[in-house]
């Protein structure tokens, strides 16, 4: 939870960032949110799209879950 906090207040600061989206998302995958995950997937996708390195990262770590 606590590390959830500090992606969050990253992103409350800049909501652009996507690397700390793909954490924040690999950190939902962990608490098996798989739904936040895939929301943050959607963000990293509008802000830096499907060919980013975190678009790839995160969606890799959400099929890998079952997502």
């Amino acid at each position: 939870e606590v590390g959830l906090g500090y992606y969050r207040e990253a992103l409350a600061l800049n909501p652009d960032f996507v690397l700390a989206r793909e954490y924040l998302g690999e950190a939902y995958i962990t608490l098996g949110d798989l739904g936040a995950a895939k929301d943050q997937l959607s963000e990293i996708e509008k802000r830096a799209g499907r060919q980013s390195a975190e678009f790839a990262a995160l969606e890799k770590q959400i099929v890998a879950a079952g997502g």
